[in-house]
């Protein structure tokens, strides 16, 4: 299993040291964006507890492109806290989310303590995790959602059984960002897309980031939108 846990914009020290010590315990990556808690604090070292070594190490990006960069799928944990789903990239399940981080590399993105990840950083995953807590009272602390989000993804299931047809692998998030951006730039050339129009394009987008791509799939999704939109600039 091949997981890295990205944590944007963490201000408690006690939440990083606890998140890197979950990460220690399950052999995930801790990766660190715009971190705004201090890594040497007391309580960052004291909740690490013997995973001081993951955080001194976890790499600081300077970039959610960063983040994605060789990943398979990079997926928001949200709760949504009653936003609506309305644009956003479609809900996975755990088991798609396991079977992922078994043939590739998953990133888990978890957003700041106060108020999670904002509508725009959840449009940039490729798809959004929730836990099955209560309806009424859906969210945990940072560091339990961390460590809640790997032992779900270890949990595991049945093995496959021998001789059953492995399922290609799918486009990472590299060629994903890269079909959005070209669907985007397509669809305003030709009028359709206005400029506040991104809940709309990941409307359409979502169907594409639940139909798993291949990477030639979505690389020749990627070409045709690319000639198309050449075609209506007048290229």
């Amino acid at each position: 299993m091949s997981v890295d846990v990205l944590l944007v914009r963490t201000y408690s020290p006690g939440n990083l040291g606890s998140a890197a010590r979950a990460c220690k315990a399950f052999g995930a990556r801790l990766l660190l964006l715009e971190l705004r808690a201090d890594a040497t604090h007391g309580d960052a070292l004291a909740f690490a507890s013997g995973a001081g070594d993951l955080l001194d190490s976890a790499p600081r990006l300077s970039s959610w492109e960063e983040a994605e960069d060789g990943a398979s799928a990079l997926l928001a944990l949200t709760s949504l806290r009653g936003r609506s789903a309305r644009g956003l990239p479609p809900a996975w399940t755990w088991a798609a989310a396991r079977r992922v981080a078994s043939e590739g590399r998953l990133v888990l993105a978890f957003g700041p303590e106060r108020s999670g990840l904002t509508t725009e950083e959840v449009r940039l995953a490729a798809g959004r995790l929730t836990f099955p807590t209560r309806p009424g009272f859906p969210v945990l602390n940072l560091a339990q959602a961390v460590a809640s989000s790997l032992a779900l993804l270890a949990a595991g299931g049945a093995a496959p059984r021998a001789g059953t047809p492995a399922m290609p692998a799918p486009a990472g998030a590299s060629a994903l960002r890269r079909l959005r951006e070209e669907l985007a730039a397509t669809l305003s050339a030709s009028g359709f897309l206005g400029r506040d129009d991104d809940a709309v394009l990941l409307e359409l987008l979502s169907p594409l980031l639940r139909a798993r791509l291949t990477p030639r799939e979505a690389q020749l999704m990627t070409g045709a939108l690319r000639k198309v939109g050449n075609r209506l600039r007048g290229a």
